[in-house]
C-alpha cells in the first residue's frame, strides 16, 4: 500500500509539473515568436555588440533573440539608432542563428555576410536570403 501511494503522488507530481510547463511556455515572453522586425522589444533581448558607423552618428546593435528552450533556436536582430537619439530606432537586420559578419562599409551601408545593404532603404532578413 505505502509503495502504491508513493507511485500515485509521484504520477501526480509529474502531471501537475507538466501543466504548470506547458501553461508557462505558451503564456510567456520567451518564446521566439518574432513575426516581424517591427514588433520586437529590444528590452527583453540580450545586447551581444555594437557597431558604430563611420561617422560615430550612427550605430547598430545587435541583440540575441532567444529562443524557448536555452535559447536553442535563437537569432540575431540588429537596430540602427542615431547617436542622437533624434530618430527612433529602426530595424534592419534578422540574423539566423549561424555565426554572422557584419560591418560598416560607409555611413549609409554595411555589409551582413557578404551582401552589401543600403541602411536608408533595405533590409537583411534572413528568411529571405
Amino acid at each position: 500500500m505505502k509503495k502504491e501511494k508513493i507511485i500515485l503522488y509521484s504520477i501526480i507530481s509529474i502531471v501537475v509539473s507538466a501543466c504548470i510547463g506547458f501553461v508557462y511556455f505558451f503564456n510567456s515572453k520567451q518564446t521566439n515568436s518574432i513575426s516581424d522586425l517591427k514588433n520586437v522589444n529590444v528590452a527583453k533581448l540580450d545586447k551581444i555588440e555594437e557597431l558604430e558607423s563611420p561617422n560615430k552618428k550612427q550605430k547598430l546593435t545587435i541583440y540575441l533573440a532567444g529562443g524557448v528552450l536555452l535559447k536553442s533556436d535563437y537569432s540575431y536582430i540588429g537596430q540602427l539608432t542615431s547617436k542622437d537619439n533624434k530618430k527612433k530606432g529602426k530595424f534592419i537586420l534578422w540574423l539566423s542563428s549561424e555565426p554572422y559578419n557584419v560591418r560598416w562599409i560607409n555611413n549609409k551601408e554595411i555589409l551582413v555576410n557578404e551582401k552589401q545593404i543600403n541602411i536608408n532603404s533595405e533590409i537583411y532578413d534572413f528568411r529571405n536570403m
